[in-house]
């Protein structure tokens, strides 16, 4: 299974959200207020915020026109910080790359105004996290928790940070004590699945998992990730049931695409793998360049995935591009060097599969026994005149 996703803290339908929307100021807990004169505003201000506020939080939030607003009141109350938290989260909500720098420059200024403000450094985390910056992320949250000690958001968030930082057993331990606090707290069982997978209890983690997908979560990323680890286990059936049931969530996933077709290639439904491949790479689009970490992870997928298909399918120069592709983008990803060793080996480039072969075996990933045998038998075959 390649690294779980995080999406799952998402501002759009996020299940953390679900819970900020209902007390209008994230994150819940005993988060401190912000002073008077930074926050309250006048009368009429106030009243818009709250109506931004509202709509930020609702199942269907309007981001651009958000923004707009933000501004004018930020026009008339520069030194609000609230105003400034919720730009940082419209701008976040509009998803382009360009506008990380303003969506964490906007959360800093909330914090410079406000530096009781709690809010801005949990979306900070988050933000932080996007970009693969988990020490930073820790930073952040580890202030919180002075001002909100026990906040089981910030719990769960930390939990997650430390997982990412290879710290599995610290992120068990916090996702736990986020339980606790909160045993409703479906992000923090989310995140405790995850931790318990990288500490190698995959059937826990499973478990924790089934039991976020059975509390009615309307996120793809528990179903993605559930669904991966089904694959893992072997268990092709309950992936297809699982990632089909979060193409339905989120039908532009292309991440779920790719595990979907992953899932049809290990059930030897290649015209189906293929269609769903297809699918993910129209929705993924182009990748640009300074990409975040998830969207370069999503093109190793994307590749890799590709690679297997088109050697299963027997499209071996298809195969190798890809395969090649992936090795761009990690030069020491063993399974794929493993992988074009048989492309190689299938060709009849025996000495350039064995080179494939040996660099696999150096990452820990030999060749199967009988592939190795017969790639010998080739090779001393080939000595005494045959293809070269």
């Amino acid at each position: 299974m390649s690294a779980p996703r995080v999406r799952f803290a998402g501002v759009c339908g996020a299940i953390l959200l679900a819970s900020v929307a209902a007390s209008a100021q994230p994150p819940a807990g005993p988060v401190p207020q912000a002073n008077a004169r930074a926050d309250a505003g006048t009368p009429a201000v106030a009243e818009r915020l709250n109506r931004v506020r509202g709509d930020l939080f609702s199942g269907t939030p309007h981001f651009a026109q958000d923004v707009e607003e933000l501004k004018a009141i930020l026009a008339r109350e520069p030194g609000a910080a609230e105003p400034h938290l919720l730009l940082g989260i419209a701008y976040r909500g509009l998803g382009s790359p360009d506008l990380v720098g303003e969506t964490i420059a906007e959360f800093r200024q909330a914090l410079t105004i406000n530096p009781g403000f709690v809010p801005p450094r949990f979306y900070l985390a988050q933000m932080y996290l996007e970009l693969a910056r988990a020490a930073r992320a820790r930073e952040e949250l580890e202030a919180g928790l002075v001002q909100v000690p026990g906040n089981p958001q910030f719990l769960a968030l930390l939990g997650e940070a430390e997982r990412q930082l290879k710290n599995p057993s610290r992120a068990v331990e916090l996702t736990r004590q986020a339980l606790q606090a909160d045993p409703a707290f479906t992000q923090a069982r989310y995140y405790l699945g995850l931790a318990l997978f990288d500490r190698g209890l995959r059937d826990e983690a499973i478990k924790e998992l089934e039991l976020v997908v059975r509390s009615g979560a309307q996120v793809a990323d528990p179903y993605l990730n559930l669904g991966s680890m089904y694959l893992e286990a072997g268990r092709a059936d309950d992936a297809l049931e699982i990632l089909t049931q979060g193409t339905r969530i989120d039908p532009a996933r292309a991440d779920l695409r790719v595990q979907l077709a992953r899932a049809h290639r290990v059930k030897g439904s290649l015209v189906k793998a293929d269609e769903q491949l297809t699918i993910a790479f129209a929705r993924a689009g182009a990748i640009p360049g300074g990409a975040t970490s998830l969207q370069q992870r999503l093109e190793f997928d994307l590749y890799l995935e590709q690679g297997l298909l088109r050697l299963a399918q027997g499209r071996l120069d298809a195969a190798e591009k890809a395969l090649q592709r992936v090795l761009t983008l990690d030069p020491a990803h063993g399974p794929s060097v493993r992988y074009l060793a048989e492309v190689y080996m299938r060709r009849g480039l025996y000495k350039k599969a064995l080179e494939y072969a040996t660099r696999a075996e150096t990452l820990g990933f030999p060749l199967p026994d009988d592939t190795r045998k017969a790639l010998q038998a080739k090779l001393r075959a080939s000595r005494t005149g045959g293809r070269q």
